[in-house]
């Protein structure tokens, strides 16, 4: 076991002092804690975009290697930063992380921060009572098994095939209980075509003329 502060450095994202307006135009885009996706990336579409970033010097542009963290509310999603994409600034709210390569991969740090029991820890770590929230602290003294590399990536590679099986289940179970509506609605549908044809035939018999005799 290693603490985080052993294996990454930890710095706090731009301090926006105000509401930040999108720019479409803007060269920066703004990762914030609606950004940070369950599954370990970053959604791109939708984030907002600013033309400056405050704050003195250069801005603190993400890196690839690096990954973002979100600090408050009740979860506390982590993701890498994706190769290629625009220039992106964190806002103020998130922690960026920047993993020692020789060490730990960023994928393996995401994959444990996200991992249910890190969560619930989490949890349990964060203070506040209106808006709970992670003090750098806490994530820098937060245990993190350490496998080898080699071993690193192979729990990556297993935990999304994990998920990948899992978004296949539910929509096989989207898909099956579409089909169980569809077959409700053609039992109903046939029960009523049933119901008619069986008074339409009473009918026919009553006003049939051997019907008519034999009740006279």
């Amino acid at each position: 076991m290693q603490r985080i502060e052993e294996t990454a450095t930890i710095r706090v994202g731009s301090p926006f002092r105000e509401r930040i307006v999108h720019e479409p135009t803007g060269k920066f885009l703004v990762v914030q804690g609606k950004d940070v996706g369950s599954d370990g990336s970053l959604v791109l579409d939708g984030m907002v975009r600013v033309a400056d970033v405050p704050g003195k010097g250069a801005p603190d542009t993400l890196a690839v290697g690096e990954l973002v963290f979100q600090t408050r509310g009740l979860s506390y999603r982590a993701a890498t930063v994706p190769q290629d994409a625009p220039p992106m600034v964190a806002a103020g709210s998130l922690f960026i992380l920047r993993p020692d390569p020789s060490r730990v991969t960023a994928d393996y740090l995401v994959f444990f921060l996200n991992l249910p029991a890190t969560q619930a820890v989490l949890r349990q770590l964060a203070t506040g009572s209106t808006i709970p929230n992670l003090r750098r602290s806490a994530i820098e003294q937060l245990a993190l098994p350490l496998p080898s590399l080699s071993d690193q990536h192979k729990l990556v590679a297993l935990s999304r095939l994990v998920r990948q099986q899992a978004d296949i289940e539910t929509r096989l179970n989207a898909l099956r209980m579409q089909e169980l509506h569809l077959l409700a609605a053609a039992r109903a549908g046939s029960e009523s075509g049933s119901t008619g044809k069986s008074s339409a035939v009473k009918t026919a018999r009553a006003k049939s003329p051997d019907n008519a005799i034999s009740q006279r």
